[in-house]
């Protein structure tokens, strides 16, 4: 079956990278990046905007989940704000149309000390900094997802950690 992993966790703890380094460590996987269904100028929410990001998301991953060349779609993304609710209707909208996939969903952490380096290594704006720490740091605490503790972890090592789950998940599934 299709694997649909979806990366999510505060700002700068390593979303991106580690999906990244999915790519190269294993064959017939796919990266969707979701700055890219996004990328506008100006960038408003609006509900114009928001049918518009959500019909991009949809059609990449919906593309990749469909190619027979394919077996994992990666998909690092933030659910702060209005995107989990635009997430959860791009896989009700999946899910609708029939395309099959199981859904994997990771949460990355890391201490806030860290999370803060990794965000200036990535080069990022102080006040951006400071501005995702209030807002998304302790946000995905709520859930009841996998979380992977990524503090003392290279992107490589949690990209492996992942895809030996997914892996193992599936060839589990297959034996049954």
């Amino acid at each position: 079956m299709k694997q649909l992993i979806t990366i999510v966790g505060p700002n700068g703890v390593g979303k991106t990278t580690t999906a990244k380094s999915m790519i190269v460590q294993t064959m017939k996987i796919a990266y969707v990046d979701a700055d890219w269904c996004r990328v506008m100028n100006p960038f408003l929410l609006t509900e114009k905007t928001k049918e518009t990001v959500i019909n991009n998301i949809y059609c990449l991953l919906r593309n990749y989940l469909i190619c027979d060349e394919i077996d994992i779609v990666v998909f690092p993304y933030a659910w702060h704000g209005e995107r989990k609710a635009m997430y959860d209707t791009v896989i009700k909208r999946l899910k609708s149309d029939g395309v099959v996939f199981e859904e994997n969903i990771y949460i990355l952490k890391c201490t806030k000390e860290e999370n803060i380096r990794r965000a200036y290594a990535d080069g990022r704006e102080e006040s951006r900094i400071k501005r995702g720490m209030e807002m998304t740091f302790s946000f995905y605490d709520k859930y009841e997802y996998r979380f992977i503790e990524t503090t003392n972890m290279t992107p490589e090592q949690v990209a492996e950690k992942i895809l030996y789950e997914v892996k193992s998940s599936l060839e589990d599934a297959n034996e049954k």
